[in-house]
């Protein structure tokens, strides 16, 4: 059903390597809340360093679910986790902008975001149709305070969408702001209720540090989902090996994991990988590769494996503005998460330049490409219906299907219909003033902006946000 590469025998000498780099040489949690929990259970510990056995790692595994849910406040947006469909979420962490202007001018340059330009993204995100997730930490707006900024966005996503959001991750109290801000959102208890998900990454080789664990923890204890992944380099900060990347970063996720069921048994967890190898001539990271995208393809096998959701994949891209380069690495990566049967594919949208950097116009390019891919995913329905005997019988050898009624009713539903893709024919393209795709893209986010609305949201719980939000910050 999905593309595979690594077989069966692969599959489990990595699950071996990495039980073995477990027993011998473990994983650090610098965290002493997380050792307390590893040594309450019986784990081995030197120091921050944790050993643990197979038998903890898969009894641990065994409590995790395959499948689940995470609720929107508006129940028709709320997203399955697990079922086969992949889940789009858009880019996260990128430092910069890079602006794009008109045909011509080529690009204005890269800048850095603003709070105005995070809430733009956010509308952005709410109206794009393939993207699942309003996100979160989209670009890092640098005109508000660092160490609260992420109050300011949490707020963004629940006024200004009412699609499933990201968590924030700055530490302890990333996580559980973002907990009680949901609890006030949703007027209720939200332990054991699914409502957002944090995104954790082990530090490579073998480890995890303290902001991340302090997250893990407090997300952990709330039922809140976890994504925990891995972005080893290639022969930096992991082996230059794809097979050795796959053993080590296997062992330093199935050890945060192990902890997340152990603080609350049944909690949530995808099992995720970002891992790719590094330009051997610059040394700088790769995320338009080719080995990239195997490591992708390896990483949903192992999941499975597992027997857990898997996130890896998005619209990765090295080239540092939307333009060819980006679009068939982009289309590359994305794809193959797809057609691998990854879960969660976060980065669907907007990013450029190894991560560093995120792009309006991409964002919208990429939502076209994921309408593309979904529908590719969707597959042939073959049915009496479909197979249309009968109409094919009445129109016979030699006739026309335009005009008849089983057309006519499926004209609208039948194809993918593009946004931004032009379909016009040459003449109509320089008649309309010779538009490229990120001039088009362009004229839709700046439309989506100006055409946004709020989702109801009731006064009551707007006004208690803010003032949680405003308390915070005072």
């Amino acid at each position: 059903m999905f593309h595979e590469i690594l077989s069966d025998h692969d599959i489990q000498q990595i699950h071996e390597t990495s039980m073995k780099l477990l027993v011998t040489v473990g994983v650090e949690f610098p965290y002493e809340p997380a050792l307390s929990v590893f040594r309450k259970h019986g784990a081995r510990i030197d120091g921050s360093r944790v050993y643990l056995t197979e038998d903890q790692v898969m009894t641990a595994v065994e409590n995790a679910p395959k499948r689940f849910a995470i609720h929107a406040r508006n129940p028709d947006r709320s997203i399955d986790l697990g079922n086969n469909r992949p889940i789009f979420a858009p880019g996260y962490g990128a430092p910069f902008l890079v602006d794009a202007a008109p045909s011509g001018d080529g690009v204005v340059g890269r800048r850095v975001p603003t709070m105005l330009d995070y809430t733009n993204l956010v509308k952005i995100a709410h109206g794009l149709p393939n993207q699942d997730l309003s996100g979160h930490l989209l670009v890092e707006p640098r005109d508000i305070v660092t160490g609260m900024a992420h109050l300011r966005m949490l707020q963004a996503h629940m006024v200004h969408s009412d699609k499933p959001f990201i968590g924030s991750v700055a530490g302890l109290f990333g996580a559980r702001h973002t907990v009680e801000m949901a609890s006030v959102l949703f007027d209720r208890d939200i332990k054991g209720w699914p409502v957002t998900l944090g995104l954790i990454n082990s530090l490579s080789p073998l480890g995890y540090n303290v902001e991340m664990l302090e997250a893990l923890v407090e997300y952990a204890r709330w039922g809140q989902p976890l994504v925990l992944a891995a972005l080893m380099m290639a022969g930096a900060t992991g082996p230059i090996t794809l097979a050795g990347i796959l053993a080590v970063q296997t062992a330093e996720l199935l050890a945060g994991i192990v902890l997340t069921q152990l603080i609350n048994p049944g909690t949530p967890v995808i099992f995720g990988s970002t891992s790719t190898n590094i330009d051997m001539r610059s040394g700088a990271l790769v995320i338009g590769s080719p080995e990239l995208s195997q490591l992708i393809v390896a990483q949903a096998q192992l999941a499975r494996y597992y027997g857990l959701p898997s996130r890896s994949g998005g619209a990765l891209t090295d080239a540092s503005y939307p333009d060819a380069q980006a679009g068939f690495e982009s289309m590359m990566s994305l794809l193959t998460a797809v057609n691998a049967g990854v879960d969660f594919v976060l980065h669907t949208g907007g990013i450029l330049s190894s991560y560093l950097a995120f792009s309006y116009e991409k964002f919208v390019l990429d939502d076209e490409m994921c309408g593309m891919v979904r529908r590719l995913h969707r597959g042939i329905a073959v049915t009496p219906e479909t197979l249309a005997y009968e109409v094919a019988a009445h129109v016979g050898p030699g006739g026309n299907f335009l005009m008849e009624m089983h057309t006519v009713e499926r004209c609208r539903t039948e194809f993918w219909e593009p946004q931004i893709c032009d379909r016009d024919g040459l003449d109509a393209w320089m008649q309309a003033g010779k538009l490229t795709a990120v001039d088009r893209a362009r004229q839709r986010w700046q439309r989506l902006v100006a055409e946004h609305i709020d989702p109801q949201l009731d006064e009551t719980t707007s006004r208690q946000l803010q003032a949680y939000v405003d308390e915070r910050l005072g």
